[in-house]
């Protein structure tokens, strides 16, 4: 076999050109996989071949100017995607950068900036973007995702495209139409009726505490006694307990609301255990950090990714025989809002769970009696009791 006849089988076949959409579309499949028009001897290229109905928008909102000689990269031929997502994304890191804005929250909005440029192509004019052109993005999203994932992608989407008309990048909002829009809220509780409910009984929760290490088992009572998180266990030092009055206290970062809670002395307990077994040599930034992994890093990253304790909660979940598919270490704040609940005095749950309260009474309200907090806690906690299993008489469970 000759060395001609090899480059020959090593090359991939080009891909085959597309017909045009129908008869008179005004634009040519170029081999570079765009459309194009060529106007007054120069060739101006649109969108993807998989976009034909945007590249025609695209040619249509700059067709009179090329025919009249202008030049589409000039600067009065508006503002394209590309410039758009940029703009908007530097923006965010100055929010970001000033703390206003959390990194997990920035790699969101990037994520959907890159699938917003990715669809449209990052050289489409803003001034070219139809209803039509939303509705397609719209039947782009995955089947995959539930209506959670759709309504938060609608809004990134939305907070970028009001973001250019705020800037100015375009003299007038740019419309979506009515099918690029939330979930219906029928919708939304259609899918949480199918799922498994994010609740863990007392019983499950002591098989849990049974198969769990020692820094585990303080994070699931935090979770149950206090309405703790992921990020709450991650983040959580040891300044912020006092456990002379057993009191755990702080901002919640997520909402910047203060919040409090009493631990039970079972809590306490695994709490002193979990720092009196703290791995050594830790850096200093997690010195004074409750949980530390055997890497000696935080059980959260502030980006998002990577999530230690959903990772080890879930292996202790199956081993304990109490693991559900979309139930992780976040249902035990769940647990803990609607067992807390039944104390009938919400005040004081929204207080310990550092739930934003947009209430009139929120307004005037300048603090809480520490003693509806505790009763909250003894609430839940005679409840986790009650669940404990029962020893037989000959010493078995």
């Amino acid at each position: 076999m000759t060395a001609s006849s090899l480059r020959k089988r090593g090359r991939k076949a080009k891909p085959q050109k597309p017909a045009k959409p129908y008869d008179g579309f005004p634009l040519t499949a170029h081999a570079s996989g765009k459309w194009c028009k060529k106007v007054r001897g120069r060739i101006h290229y649109f969108g993807e071949w998989s976009d034909p109905d945007g590249a025609l928008q695209e040619w249509l909102a700059v067709r009179d100017q090329l025919m009249a000689g202008g030049d589409r990269n000039q600067e009065n031929a508006g503002a394209d995607i590309g410039l758009m997502v940029n703009a908007f994304l530097d923006a965010k890191d100055d929010q970001l950068q000033a703390g206003d804005l959390t990194q997990k929250t920035f790699d969101d909005y990037r994520r959907a900036c890159e699938q917003l440029a990715g669809f449209f192509g990052k050289g489409r004019l803003l001034s070219s973007l139809q209803v039509a052109d939303f509705q397609r993005y719209r039947r782009s999203f995955p089947q995959s995702w539930g209506s959670t994932r759709i309504n938060n992608e609608i809004a990134r989407v939305s907070a970028v495209l009001n973001f250019a008309y705020e800037t100015e990048l375009v003299d007038k909002p740019i419309r979506r139409g009515p099918n690029f829009k939330r979930v219906s809220v029928k919708r939304q509780r259609l899918e949480r009726a199918a799922k498994p409910k994010k609740l863990y009984s007392a019983e499950d929760v002591h098989q849990m505490l049974a198969h769990a290490d020692v820094q585990l088992r303080a994070m699931i009572l935090l979770g149950l006694n206090a309405g703790y998180g992921n990020a709450d266990c991650g983040r959580l030092t040891v300044p912020m307990i006092d456990f002379r009055r057993n009191w755990l206290e702080g901002l919640r970062t997520k909402t910047a609301i203060q919040r409090a809670a009493w631990l039970w002395p079972e809590t306490v307990s695994a709490v002193k255990e979990a720092i009196a077994h703290r791995y050594d040599h830790a850096p200093p930034s997690l010195r004074d950090h409750v949980f530390i992994t055997k890497r000696r890093q935080p059980w959260y990253q502030e980006s998002g990714k990577g999530d230690a304790v959903s990772q080890a909660f879930r292996k202790v979940a199956v081993k304990a025989g109490c693991h559900k598919p979309g139930v992780g270490f976040y249902a035990l704040r769940h647990t803990f809002e609607t067992v807390a609940g039944d104390s009938r005095d919400q005040v004081a749950v929204n207080y310990v769970m550092g739930h934003v309260d947009d209430s009139m009474a929120a307004v005037y309200r300048e603090g809480i009696d520490p003693q509806r907090v505790k009763a909250v806690c003894q609430h839940v906690r005679k409840w986790f009791r009650d669940g404990k299993p029962k020893r037989s008489a000959k010493g078995g469970a």
